[in-house]
């Protein structure tokens, strides 16, 4: 619906600061009159209302009218009138015209959110989260996570966190505030059972651990060489994560929810607690985590891992843990979310859903992957949808990488049957045109070189291992691969400097180093030495760089020809 001059009336009880700006920032010529009115809307032209049915009845819903002679937008709530604003912003920029309609537009999942690990190396600054807080308002989503494992300030613990550079007190307020002006709700995520690696590394906390020597079987028949799990039976070890809560929970005086981990806890019952019931272990443990996080009026939530593996365990979690929310986590396409959620649902459990952006483990991501694993979760009857983004393995790509998988989940979170063009739409989100197209075609170079993987790409592997242990790959995809990169190499000198263009490039440049090394190339050292400067120098500018060395010594650990 674009406008020669737009002129937009806000009209509210009360100021709406955040409204106001949303529609600035996403269209920089408009013009924003406000109005003290007794309802909330939105009115560019003289679009005509409807008024003969009531509003829809959602905190985050609204009534849009579009027509020929202008646009009108109402609801019931301030949150409401935010959400009107993201998609009138996206009607005032739309290059086509928008036909005439009436809708009452509502979210099929109410919680829509976003997890960011911030506990594999990279850290990432306040003035970036400010800006994904930014980007996610305009996408519609209303949950952050921070996912921590040692990188909050805990005062009696910078043994742990020493070497990082974690969150205080102070930056998680900075942030809940930030959040909550744009009707974002800032959620504590601290494991508080399992992924305890980076604290049982000092022998100040190893007395905690459930295998104190490592040597965990896992469901894949593999053996997890160092212990990560708490010491469930141990009041001291119980006594010791519950005191990790009473510091961190009290930060986040605006959430309502707390996300308590408990995800992968492979040593449970292996070790000092061998013998005892592993069901009543590990529901005991997590009901003790929920009643602290009741204590400051914030509902448990849970990865539901754990449950899925041992169907045993969900009776006794549905009896004593009946307020939890439970993450029903997959992050491949062809992972059974419907069915996990539903044998959840039929215990009576409240279940939300946690695709990935396929990002970790890949270098440029998984596109073909991503946009079914997330399609399949949106479809899934939950009452939230989180997107997770790892980091495992250093965390070497780059946060450019997850933005069309930001892009869809917001979509498809709040309208299933939406299909969006991810391309444009990533380009609008970023203000960098191609980037989008740039970025999908890039994920699915992996593919093309028939080196898909089970949560990595074989690239990734191939990369990472000698070359005695790497998966073997076809030689003759692998050069069409190649020759596909530098195709897109070429495209993206157009892209321009945007840090999201210079981390797409630099993604790039990942992936044909890893194809280059998978073909046996030599004199790689050199070119590595480049991609390694382009991580560094992207690096600092998203964040600290505590956890930049750790992971290119990594990077660098690979022996090249």
């Amino acid at each position: 619906m674009p406008i020669s001059e737009p002129i937009l009336t806000l009209c509210a009880p009360e100021p709406q600061p955040a409204t106001h700006r949303l529609l600035r920032e996403a269209v920089p010529h408009l013009t924003v009159l406000c109005r003290k009115t007794p309802e909330y809307t939105l009115i560019v032209g003289d679009a005509p209302v409807f008024t003969g049915e009531p509003l829809p009845n959602h905190p985050e819903g609204y009534r849009l009218t579009v027509a020929t002679e202008g646009l009108h937008a109402a609801a019931l709530t301030a949150r409401g009138l935010f959400r009107a604003a993201a998609t009138v912003s996206q009607i005032l920029t739309a290059q086509d015209p928008v036909p005439s309609f009436v809708a009452d537009d509502t979210p099929a999942h109410p919680m829509r959110g976003l997890m960011l690990d911030v506990s594999r190396n990279r850290t990432y600054s306040l003035q970036t989260l400010f800006g994904i807080v930014d980007r996610m308002a305009r996408l519609k989503l209303n949950r952050l996570e921070l996912y921590f494992e040692n990188v909050f300030a805990y005062r009696d613990h910078a043994e742990v966190w020493s070497n990082t550079t974690p969150y205080t007190r102070e930056d998680i307020r900075a942030l809940e505030a930030y959040c909550a002006d744009r009707f974002i709700d800032l959620v504590p995520n601290q494991n508080t059972l399992g992924h305890f690696e980076r604290w049982f590394a000092h022998p100040t906390y190893l007395r905690y651990a459930e295998l104190p020597e490592g040597g965990a079987r896992t469901p894949w028949g593999s053996i997890q060489a160092i212990p990560t799990g708490i010491a469930t039976a141990d009041p001291d070890a119980v006594r010791f994560v519950g005191g990790l809560l009473h510091e961190l929970l009290p930060c986040f005086s605006r959430a309502t929810v707390a996300n308590l981990g408990g995800d992968e806890v492979f040593d449970l019952g292996q070790g000092r607690s061998r013998g005892r019931d592993r069901a009543t272990l590990f529901v005991n443990h997590l009901r003790a985590m929920a009643d602290i996080a009741a204590q400051y009026g914030k509902r448990p939530c849970f990865w539901a891992d754990m449950l899925i593996r041992h169907p045993e365990i969900i009776p006794l979690a549905a009896e004593r843990l009946p307020e939890a929310e439970w993450l029903v986590w997959g992050y491949e396409a062809t992972d059974p979310l419907a069915a996990s959620a539903e044998k959840l649902r039929a215990a009576g459990l409240h279940v939300s859903v946690a695709p990935g952006t396929s990002s970790w483990r890949s270098f440029c991501g998984r596109t073909a992957n991503m946009t079914a694993n997330i399609r399949v979760a949106a479809a899934v009857p939950s009452e939230g949808l989180l997107l997770t983004d790892w980091g495992d393995a250093g965390h070497w790509q780059p946060h450019a990488v997850s933005l069309p998988a930001l892009v869809l989940a917001a979509s498809l979170a709040w309208n299933p049957e939406e299909e969006p063009d991810i391309a444009l739409a990533t380009d609008r989100l970023t203000g960098c045109n191609g980037l989008g197209t740039f970025l999908l075609t890039l994920g699915d170079t992996a593919q093309l070189a028939n080196a898909e993987g089970s949560n990595a790409t074989r690239l990734f592997q191939a990369y990472n291992l000698p070359p005695e242990k790497a998966p073997a790959l076809d030689r003759e995809a692998l050069l069409r691969a190649l020759d596909a990169l530098d195709t897109l190499e070429r495209d993206g000198r157009a892209l321009g400097d945007r840090i999201e263009a210079r981390e797409a490039r630099y993604a790039l440049a990942l992936q044909q180093l890893a194809m280059r090394r998978a073909l046996g190339e030599t004199g790689l050292r050199r070119f590595r030495a480049r991609v390694a400067a382009q991580m560094e120098l992207l690096w600092h500018e998203r964040g600290p760089t505590a956890g930049l060395a750790d992971s290119l010594r990594s990077f660098l650990a690979p022996r090249l020809p």
